[in-house]
């Protein structure tokens, strides 16, 4: 009779808990989005192994809790799980995000064009927060939440920072076309870029936002459509409003 009862009893141990499926899930859908798979419930359950009823059941925990958002079909990571991960580091992302909105929306104001906010973990960047107008919202590329950050404008303006607002870096030789030539002029001006790394044709522009030690916490970036994107006009509103949201972050820490 044991010889019977084992293999069952085997089975079950392999199986994964519920913690285990929730985090199996969460691994799949950053892993997804990182390397630009939409992740989709198909795409979820191929990638985590779990069956479609398990995935969707363990998904619909995960968006209640606000680990996991969901529209259009796509799921992505959830803000409460950017608050936990910048937690772990000691960065009270809440508090920051809303010190920092008012800004995204001015920058947005300004350029019209996607605006970005991400922390830095480890060696990725995660998005926490995003700005954008009914036309950037129908724009065909979506940018993934959680990239390694060598290879995004926003990841190099938060590993190479210094302070762009003091000092302008010399650029990167330019391309040999005018789009070279704008984006080397951008990074005279202290700006980090990245042009067609995520996504073919899609321009970004970052700064840091600094601490009062001068420490990188947060990273703001405009992204776009590079030939509809006035890079020089772009630069110029971005430094301006990062360094308004480095000194109302200033003010606030005292």
């Amino acid at each position: 009779m044991d010889s019977l009862d084992a293999g069952p009893r085997t089975a079950a141990a392999r199986a994964p808990g519920a913690a285990e499926k929730a985090l199996l899930l969460l691994e799949s859908l950053t892993q997804l989005s990182a390397a630009g798979v939409p992740p989709t419930l198909t795409s979820l359950v191929t990638a985590s192994g779990l069956a479609k009823s398990t995935t969707h059941r363990v998904l619909s925990l995960l968006i209640r809790r606000g680990l996991v958002t969901y529209a259009d079909g796509t799921y992505r990571p959830g803000p409460a799980l950017a608050d936990l991960a910048a937690g772990a580091l000691g960065l009270p992302v809440g508090r920051l995000r809303a010190t920092l909105l008012p800004h995204m929306v001015d920058l947005y104001e300004l350029t019209h064009e996607t605006v970005n906010l991400a922390v830095l973990q480890g060696s990725d960047v995660v998005l926490v927060e995003r700005v954008h107008g009914s036309r950037t919202q129908r724009a065909s590329f979506r940018l993934p939440e959680r990239v390694p950050a060598h290879s995004t404008a926003l990841g190099r303006a938060l590993l190479d920072a210094t302070d762009p607002f003091a000092t302008a870096p010399s650029g990167a030789g330019a391309r040999g076309d005018h789009t070279g030539i704008l984006l080397s002029e951008v990074r005279r001006q202290g700006v980090s870029t990245s042009l067609g790394e995520l996504i073919p044709g899609v321009a970004c522009l970052a700064l840091p936002v600094l601490d009062e030690a001068r420490n990188p916490v947060m990273a703001l970036s405009v992204s776009g459509w590079v030939q509809s994107m006035d890079l020089l006009a772009v630069a110029k509103h971005l430094r301006s409003v990062s360094l308004a949201a480095c000194l109302a972050l200033l003010t606030e820490e005292r």
